[in-house]
Parts: structure tokens; C-alpha cells; sequence
């Protein structure tokens, strides 16, 4: 039964055109398979958009914080707790290939001046950052998010 069935094939293939065995061939030959594409750097679309995440940042501050005290045993947790539920949230934006960092910052509302200072090595074309700051009588909390794009 397998000679016939060789037989059948070679006979199907021996009644195709040159044309038609060429197509045949090229479907299944290095010819047909797609070249590799790499992305180095991403579209426009893909790009880091600070409004969304500046939304996402304003939104967790004001519920969090409104109406809150300075409690320095309660900083900790708090800024943890931001900082996660921002994470949380910016991942849900799902932004292909980036990786992202966030920082939170409490301080007590006393007239005293803060300096802060950041340094990084990025790629401007690609990376972004976005900020945004929560005060009322009593605290201050600045959270900045860093996306840096994932090569």
C-alpha cells in the first residue's frame, strides 16, 4: 500500500505544471518563511505617556492621603502602600517593553525646605519619567514615576 501511495504522489506531482511545482516547492523552502524583525526602539504609540500616569498618581494621592496626618510610625507603611498601588495601576496600562520605577516621598508640613536630587543614565528618546505632588496642612508626598524602556 505504500509503493501505491508513493506512486499516487510522484503521479499528482509528475501532472503539475513547472509553475505549480515551483509553488509548491517555495511554500515549503526558506523562501517562504518571514525574515526576523527586531524593534529597537518603540513606536509612537508604544511610547511612554505621562497624562495617564500622572491620573493614576493623582488619583491613589488624594484618596490616600486626603484628610491624613503627619504620623511618622505611619510613613512607612504609607509610602509602601502607594508606591504598590501605583505599580499596580500603571500596570494595568500595559506599556510594552518598559520597565518602570516608582518613588514616594513623605514629609511632614513644617515650612522647612526639601532638596532632592535624582541621576540616571537613559536613553531620552525612549525613557520618561512623570511627577506629581500631594500637600495639605499637614504633609507632603511627592511620587515619581521612571519608565525606562526595555531593550
Amino acid at each position: 500500500m505504500d509503493d501505491d501511495d508513493d506512486d499516487l504522489s510522484n503521479k499528482r506531482l509528475s501532472e503539475l505544471t513547472v509553475q505549480e511545482t515551483q509553488e509548491v516547492f517555495k511554500e515549503q523552502s526558506h523562501e517562504s518563511i518571514l525574515p526576523q524583525t527586531y524593534q529597537i526602539k518603540p513606536s509612537l504609540e508604544e511610547k511612554f505617556k505621562e497624562v495617564p500616569v500622572k491620573e493614576i498618581i493623582r488619583n491613589i494621592l488624594t484618596e490616600t492621603l486626603g484628610g491624613k496626618t503627619y504620623e511618622a510610625e505611619k510613613v512607612k507603611k504609607l509610602t509602601i502602600s502607594i508606591a504598590n498601588d501605583v505599580n499596580t495601576k500603571i500596570k494595568e496600562l500595559q506599556m510594552k517593553r518598559y520597565r518602570h520605577i516608582v518613588q514616594v516621598i513623605i514629609g511632614e508640613m513644617k515650612g522647612a525646605g526639601v532638596k532632592s536630587g535624582v541621576r540616571c543614565i537613559w536613553d531620552s528618546e525612549c525613557d520618561g519619567y512623570t511627577s506629581e505632588i500631594f500637600m495639605n496642612d499637614y504633609l507632603f508626598c511627592v511620587t515619581t514615576v521612571f519608565a525606562v524602556y526595555f531593550y
